[in-house]
């Protein structure tokens, strides 16, 4: 019995020798220059425990059998000088990284004629070689096919190579690059990944060549290539002299990129966003899509602002009015609207000065419009026009006119292959030209006011410093608002008011903007959900007469619409001697 116990013992020691004919874990830290050849099905290398394979022979690692999996943990290596990990015409192959798998010589893993493999390289895993990384070619008898390539480390060609290179058109493979996954070759006039016909390339990390060669390259007929997140590649994407080839972009909505491809490829964007050809372009459209936004939202301000102002105004004669404010204002995403999320800060100072039949009004505004995708645009406005109380030429309303610019300068990142980043930053500067005008039906207590406004805007001309521009984009807006305000406390020198108003605001006039994308002209439709607006707000206000001849005010308004946007703002006025 204690014989038997002994020699079971002793027979599984013999499997953690550093050296088997087939099945082996290699674990005790050393070096080991033996080739291991793993030809039976359903066997096994490991490599761990800091350990190194390392062998004089041409293929440390080979492998002829089905079913077998190859481990090299972290800290451990498997390297030779010309192929490190060799697979001929076997079946259902794993290989797992997250060691290092190097060549000196030409070849770090070859997968010859097999069907079905898998190579998975994982996090802080390195696989190099100074040719060809990665081989996929075909044996005598047979292509390979099915296999997946799945990359959250790096894959590296140091010299004249592929990090991923298909040897032959009839290959297939399934390519994921992660967004920790880094494929790079140096120097390189091959391309960093070449596959084979129906092939798929997915990227969420980094495929880096020099800019102007091939960052992937299809060998072979009807595949597809997805960028997706913010991975970046560098180097063109070429699918010169073949058919089918797909290039899909999942970057996110309104996120800009340019790609310089070769050959025909076909553009979906699944975002939604409009691709252009003429290689693969989309813009954003967040600075042209928001114009009557933004028209609107100065259209309120002022609307308010001469409320407040009417308040006051039968204070004492021949004396000004001012204001300052602050806003911040948010509007959500919407995917199948293509309407973009930004936040939008400004501040401002509005001033009122009575005339002898009117109100003279000076508006002064700035403000940043920060897109979700890497774009940002800083304004200043400059407003004035005339306020006309009881206008006895025009049935006794209350009506203004006013008109402005507003001077604009854009930040925007753009997701490229054209550069050695594989982005670029690109600015702008334009002017939007704008006039407001309105009028008030003030009705008595018991019944809300009632008024109608109009806006309208013209940007002449606007251009980046790389690709996207265009022209003469015209905005109208008209709006129908109820308003009303009610006194919660009145005493001789404070008062406290709540007040709302409700605006019923729509687009006026085209609803498309022919652009450019590095000369190819496109038109951009803003859809009907993004061109009518319902907007409920709601204000507290303060008042407190501070001298005999002056008052102080102070208020705070929120907003809410249809169009997901929120908004909080805030402002401080006194009643001064111009």
């Amino acid at each position: 019995m204690y014989f038997k116990l002994i020699l079971l013992f002793f027979s599984f020691l013999s499997l953690s020798q550093v050296v088997l004919a087939d099945s082996a874990t290699l674990n005790d830290g050393a070096t080991t220059t033996s080739q291991q050849n793993i030809d039976g099905n359903d066997e096994f290398l490991t490599v761990t425990n800091n350990s190194t394979l390392n062998t004089s022979a041409t293929k440390p690692a080979n492998i002829t059998g089905d079913t077998v999996s190859v481990t090299i943990d972290s800290g451990s290596t498997i390297t030779s000088n010309t192929v490190s990990i060799f697979a001929d015409d076997t079946s259902d192959l794993t290989i797992s990284n997250s060691g290092t798998i190097s060549a000196s010589g030409i070849v770090a893993i070859d997968v010859k004629g097999t069907t079905d493999a898998s190579i998975t390289n994982n996090s802080g895993g390195q696989i190099s070689a100074t040719r060809n990384t990665i081989r996929i070619s075909k044996s005598t008898s047979n292509s390979t096919t099915g296999l997946t390539i799945t990359n959250s480390g790096t894959i590296e060609a140091t010299n004249d190579g592929s990090a991923i290179f298909a040897a032959d058109s009839n290959t297939t493979a399934t390519i994921i690059n992660n967004s920790s996954g880094v494929m790079t070759n140096s120097d390189s006039s091959n391309a960093t990944i070449r596959v084979g016909a129906s092939s798929s390339i997915t990227n969420s990390g980094t495929i880096k060549n020099d800019v102007g060669n091939d960052a992937i390259k299809l060998y072979g007929n009807n595949s597809t290539i997805t960028l997706k997140d913010k991975g970046i590649i560098v180097g063109k994407l070429d699918a010169l002299l073949r058919t089918g080839s797909t290039l899909k972009i999942n970057h996110g909505a309104g996120q800009s990129y340019f790609y310089e491809t070769e050959g025909d490829f076909t553009l979906k964007d699944l975002d939604g966003n409009q691709v252009v050809k003429g290689s693969a372009g989309s813009v954003g459209q967040g600075g042209s899509e928001t114009l009557d936004e933004l028209l609107s939202y100065k259209s309120l301000n002022i609307r308010q602002f001469l409320n407040r102002y009417k308040d006051t105004e039968n204070l004492y004669d021949s004396n000004g009015w001012g204001e300052t404010y602050s806003s911040y204002l948010n509007r959500d995403s919407h995917a199948s609207n293509l309407a973009l999320e930004y936040d939008l800060f400004n501040v401002g100072a509005n001033l009122v000065s009575p005339l002898e039949n009117s109100d003279f009004i000076l508006a002064f505004e700035a403000g940043i419009q920060d897109f979700e995708r890497d774009h940002k645009i800083n304004y200043q406005n400059i407003s004035a026009g005339l306020y006309f109380p009881e206008n006895k030429y025009l049935l006794n309303l209350d009506t203004f006119i006013m008109g402005g610019v507003t001077l604009k300068n854009g930040e925007r990142t753009i997701l490229t292959n054209t550069t050695s980043s594989g982005k670029l930053d690109i600015d702008s500067n334009y002017q939007t030209f704008e006039i407001h005008s309105g009028f008030t039906k003030t009705n008595p207590k018991i019944v809300p006011n009632i008024g109608l406004s109009g806006s309208f805007s013209i940007t002449p001309s606007y251009d980046e410093s790389n690709y996207f521009s265009w022209r003469n984009r015209k905005v109208g807006n008209v709006s129908l608002f109820f308003t009303d305000k009610y006194n919660l406390m009145s005493k001789n020198d404070k008062k406290f008011n709540l007040g709302w108003t409700l605006d019923l605001r729509s687009l006026v006039g085209n609803k498309s903007q022919i652009y450019s994308i590095n000369g190819t002209s496109a038109t951009y439709n803003q859809v009907n959900a993004l061109t009518r607006e319902i907007s409920l707000i709601a204000n507290l206000g303060y008042e407190k007469k501070i001298t005999k001849n002056g008052k102080f005010t102070a208020g705070i308004s929120s907003k809410n619409s249809n169009q997901s946007v929120k908004s909080l703002s805030g402002d401080l006025g006194f009643k001064l001697n111009f």
